[in-house]
């Protein structure tokens, strides 16, 4: 099936914030094929996907690449009531200022690595 013309950026935020507004969801998976299609696109380059990323957040959309593959978004809104996080509160002094060897560098970020995620649903169009 022959891909469209290649749109803009803009163009493919637009059509992506309208998926995303008319499924109702505050959060959603958007696969890579459905950037492509949108977009016109056989392949997507990475500065195409940085450019929709920054143009859906005009639209109040965050975009994201998800290691899984495809794309996150979350409705920017969404988050206006998040608590607050704060390093005094979940950081030891050490933590805070940086002051930690190399063992505890490296318990850290084994700490902080993502769980190995299992197959995911790929959205098809």
């Amino acid at each position: 099936m022959p891909v469209a013309r290649h749109r803009t950026p803009r163009e493919t935020a637009i059509l992506l914030a309208a998926i995303l507004l008319r499924s109702d969801q505050t959060r959603a998976r958007i696969s890579e094929r459905t950037v492509r299609r949108r977009g016109g696109r056989d392949h997507l380059r990475s500065a195409f996907v940085q450019e929709v990323i920054n143009e859906l957040a005009d639209f109040g959309w965050i975009m994201f690449e998800l290691r899984s593959g495809g794309f996150g978004a979350v409705r920017a809104s969404a988050l206006e009531a998040a608590r607050v996080v704060t390093g005094r509160r979940y950081l030891s002094t050490a933590e805070r200022r940086g002051n930690l060897d190399e063992e505890q560098w490296l318990a850290l970020e084994r700490e902080v690595l993502p769980e190995e995620d299992g197959p995911g649903d790929e959205d098809e169009e």
